[in-house]
């Protein structure tokens, strides 16, 4: 398996992992303005680390910074499986050169 296969995968399941935490998280009693937010977040950038793994017309160009920058806002934010593997994802791609 290559370096870009094998960050592909890690971060679509990284991807994958984070919008199904987001999802999760929706189900609470009491939601303010700021969990809202939170989740917003979350569910964008799920979906873009996922757009940029499946590429219908390469919307997102992989790239290992862009998993470096968005798994560390994805740990701060929302998930922090998903977001250790979408940054072991950009650690790859940055040790493939």
């Amino acid at each position: 398996m290559r370096e870009e296969d094998l960050m592909r995968l890690l971060a679509g399941i990284g991807g994958v992992i984070t919008l199904i935490e987001t999802i999760l998280g929706i189900n609470e009693r009491h939601i303010d303005t700021s969990k809202i937010l939170l989740l917003v977040i979350s569910i964008v950038l799920a979906v873009i680390i996922i757009l940029s793994v499946i590429r219908p017309g390469n919307p997102v160009p992989i790239n290992w910074l862009l998993y470096v920058g968005l798994g560390i806002v994805i740990i701060i934010f929302s998930s922090l499986a998903g977001g250790i593997l979408i940054l072991v994802a950009g650690f790859i791609g940055y040790t493939e050169k």
